[in-house]
């Protein structure tokens, strides 16, 4: 992403318009307000092991782990880290534990509380607490991160961390999966969700994932609702051409959207559930 900035980035409006998916869709809160009904059924269900992982009283996960699992996929939600926590996805988990796959959901801390760099840091500890602590041999082998908007960017962060650094393997994930993510962060400073997430023009740069150069030697599979904003459809893309060397072109979700697009990964034989499972295959 070392396009020139483009000048409707300096238009509130656009920004807003573009990246605020609330105003985009009419039912949007409808949606997200039965996530942590349905999440509290299948924790009751599938009664996950709670791991702390850090110091922060957000750096929690949950372990929902699959009998004789093929496999472990990690889910970091979105809210633009300024909202949202483990207990309202955890309806994502029941299909991919039927399938095989354990799962692991950690919260993270929240803008402004912290900033973007120190989530970003959070969900490195994360990753680092179930490889050495948390996960078989089975699990470790075939380990997948994914994530949703916000997550997504930090799904996209985690392969551009030197792991070696961290004294695990270079390559500690065989696949990641971002979903509606958003990469190139300067358009952001113009929207209302910069108030909580404190972004500067120079912090936004500075947090870009497009001109940093991926660390992990794995895929990286780009999801896009179809209905989503032109702008979340060039994030994808644009991160696709600046990282080739792990990322394909953006696989767009037909009929879906911002909220919706994120569902499919909890149902068996979507197209986003399926782009999961070719990760841990």
């Amino acid at each position: 992403m070392t396009r020139k900035t483009n000048p409707s980035y300096a238009d509130p409006a656009w920004c807003e318009a573009q990246y605020n998916p609330r105003g985009a869709v009419p039912n949007a809160t409808e949606i997200y307000a039965r996530w942590p009904v349905e999440s509290a059924r299948v924790k009751n269900k599938l009664s996950p092991v709670g791991i702390r992982y850090g110091a922060h009283a957000r750096e929690m996960l949950d372990l929902y782990r699959a009998p004789n699992a093929r496999g472990c996929l990690v889910f970091f939600h979105g809210g633009y880290w300024r909202a949202f926590s483990k207990d309202d996805f955890a309806f994502l988990a029941e299909a991919l534990v039927e399938a095989g796959i354990t799962v692991a959901m950690p919260s993270y801390p929240l803008c402004p509380d912290v900033s973007l760099d120190a989530i970003a840091k959070s969900c490195v500890s994360a990753i680092v607490k179930l490889w050495r602590d948390a996960l078989s041999p089975a699990e470790r082998a075939r380990l997948v991160v994914c994530g949703h908007s916000a997550g997504g960017y930090l799904t996209g962060a985690l392969f551009a961390t030197d792991w070696a650094e961290r004294g695990l393997s270079p390559t500690p994930f065989c696949g990641g999966l971002s979903i509606s993510g958003v990469f190139e962060l300067t358009p952001l400073v113009n929207t209302t969700m910069n108030t909580a997430i404190g972004l500067t023009k120079e912090t936004a740069l500075a947090f870009s994932l497009g001109a940093s150069c991926p660390h992990v030697a794995a895929p990286l599979v780009l999801c896009v609702g179809e209905q989503e904003s032109p702008e979340f459809h060039r994030q994808s893309a644009e991160l696709a051409r600046a990282w080739p060397e792990v990322c394909r072109a953006p696989v767009t979700i037909p009929g879906r959207h911002h909220f919706d697009v994120v569902e499919e990964l909890g149902r068996a034989g979507t197209p986003v559930f399926k782009e999961a499972i070719s990760l841990l295959a």
